[in-house]
Formats: C-alpha cells, structure tokens, sequence
C-alpha cells in the first residue's frame, strides 16, 4: 500500500498536445479518479470479452459435443443396420442350405428309387443312367434381362422341392405296382415242373392206359431221369403234402389269384403242410405211387377251382 502511495505521489504523466507538453501528476486526486475509472473501465472491458469469448467457446464446444454425439449415434445405428442385414444375410444363407441339402436327400432317393424301377422293368442302364447329368443346350438364347434375386431363388428352391415331392410319389406308387405285377407273375405257374424231364403225355382226351377206353386226362403228364427233382411251378403255400387217393403221393401249392398247382405220383414228398415256397424250389422226388404205369409227374393246374391246361403257362 505504501509503495502504491508513493508511485501515486512521485508518478507524472507526461502528454504531448497541439499546445504543448501537458504533465499530469498523479498526486492530484482528480487525475487519481481519472486514472481509477480508466483503470476500472478496462478492467471491466477486459473481463466482458472474457466472459463472452467463454461463453462462445462453451456454446461452440457444447454445439460440438452434440454434433459428435448425433455422429455417434448415427454410427451406431449403421453399424446395427450392418449387423442385422449381416444375420439376415446368414439366416437366408442357412435356410438356402438347409432347402439345397433336403433337395440333395430327396434326389439322391429318386436315384436310389429310378435305379430300383430299371432293375423291375428290365430297362437297359446304357441307356437311361441316372448317376448321369441330361444334356441341355440349343440355339442362342435371348436373355430376358430379369435379375436373380433371393425371392426368386426362394420360389424356384420350393417349386423344385415341390416337383421332387410329386415324383417321388408318382415313382413310388410305380414301383408299388411294378413290385405287384412282379408279385403276380412270380405267383402265376411259369416254371417247367420237373427238372431233366419232357412231356410223355398232354392235356386233354387220350386213352386211357388202364382201361384202353377215351377218357380226359386233366393235367401234363412229364417223365424224366430217376429220381428226377420235382420243382415248383410258381412262388406260394404248400396245402397238402403226402398221400391221396390215386394221386399217390401228391403236393398241391395256392399261388394266390385263384391259381392252384397239383404234382402227383411222387416218391418221396420234401416239403410240409403251411411251407412256403418259391418257383424253382424243389418240393418232391419223381416217382410212380398211386395210379401210374411207371415213374412219372402228373402235373396240374387250376385256376378258380377249375382245371385248365398247363402248357400256355409253363411254355410263357
């Protein structure tokens, strides 16, 4: 405060004018109070251009801090629009996937299904392989101009899906019926009766070898070798087994479809009552028991109880 006192005192303003050299001292109380408002203005204008240029720079910054924030935000949600296209991408991707493995699956039995279908209908592999990509081609095409999108794929996926579908169950109900037809044939008489043998006598009127008489004789008669095998004609169940009346010993098989298949006059009888049997299995032993001249096969064939000649169908 001295020190103040003093530079107050002793300090004199000199200032140059028009006039002359002015001196101000500072020891004069009015030049004091002029000194002290000058003083006080600036320090006044000094603190108002700080308290605005710091008002401005927190606006500004504060202006800043939300522009960076709704950047930010803005950001943020591009990186989870990215990210939820990117699932959706992946989603479409393993639904695709999934769709292309149940269509391999579903083509993969078709060929299992057709192979099966060529084997039952006899149809030469040569010439219609399935393990083997078709041939496509023609003429330059125009382009339609049409761009693939994921819908569009989408809807060829499930239209083929649904072709497969519809072919496998028109193949399988063809092979149904193939499997059926082979069923019957198998069951229908179709194999030659005794094995190593030839006809002796034919279905039909002859004379009859006991009585010299003309008589029907309802069946083939089939002589062969000693103790030549005696097969079955067609796949099914064995009825009778064993003797009866002038048959001697007789096996009579039901094919199923109304047929019925009689072998008399055997030897010796090799399968049961209820057995079932496949065509070309042997069943007996040729031989002359019952009513026979001498070793032979009396062969016979009925179809819905009723006797029919056994030639049409051994001979197919």
């Amino acid at each position: 405060m001295r020190l103040a006192n003093f530079f107050m005192k002793n300090l004199t303003i000199i200032k140059h004018e028009k006039t002359g050299i002015v001196q101000y001292s500072l020891s004069d109380k009015k030049n004091q109070i002029k000194l002290y408002s000058i003083l006080a203005a600036f320090t006044l204008l000094v603190f108002s251009l700080g308290t605005l240029i710091g008002t401005t720079v927190l606006d500004q910054s504060s202006q800043d801090e939300e522009r960076i924030q709704e950047l930010q935000a803005l950001v943020d949600a591009q990186q989870q629009e990215l990210l939820d296209h990117k699932n959706s991408v992946q989603n479409d991707i393993d639904s695709m996937s999934l769709q292309i493995g149940k269509l391999m699956a579903q083509s993969t039995r078709l060929n299992a299904l057709g192979n099966r279908l060529t084997e039952v209908a006899n149809i030469n592999h040569d010439e219609f392989k399935l393990d083997e990509e078709p041939g496509l081609g023609g003429a330059e095409l125009e382009l339609t101009g049409e761009q693939n999108t994921p819908q569009s794929l989408y809807a060829s996926l499930f239209s083929l899906e649904d072709t497969f579908t519809k072919q496998q169950e028109n193949l399988a109900i063809l092979s149904q019926l193939l499997n059926e037809q082979t069923v019957d044939q198998n069951a229908t008489p179709h194999i030659f009766p005794l094995k190593d043998g030839w006809i002796s006598s034919y279905y039909g009127k002859r004379i009859d070898p006991f009585t010299g008489q003309q008589a029907s004789h309802p069946g083939v008669d089939y002589s062969g070798a000693y103790k030549s095998e005696i097969v079955a004609a067609a796949d099914g169940v064995v009825v009778w087994a064993g003797k009866r009346s002038s048959y001697g010993n007789m096996v009579e098989i039901d094919h199923g479809n109304g047929f019925m298949t009689r072998y008399a006059h055997a030897e010796e009888v090799k399968v049961k009552l209820g057995q079932k049997v496949t065509a070309g299995e042997p069943i007996a032993i040729m031989g002359k028991t019952g009513r026979a001249t001498s070793e032979h096969l009396h062969f016979e064939i009925l179809k819905n109880g009723h006797k029919v000649n056994p030639l049409p169908f051994v001979n197919s």
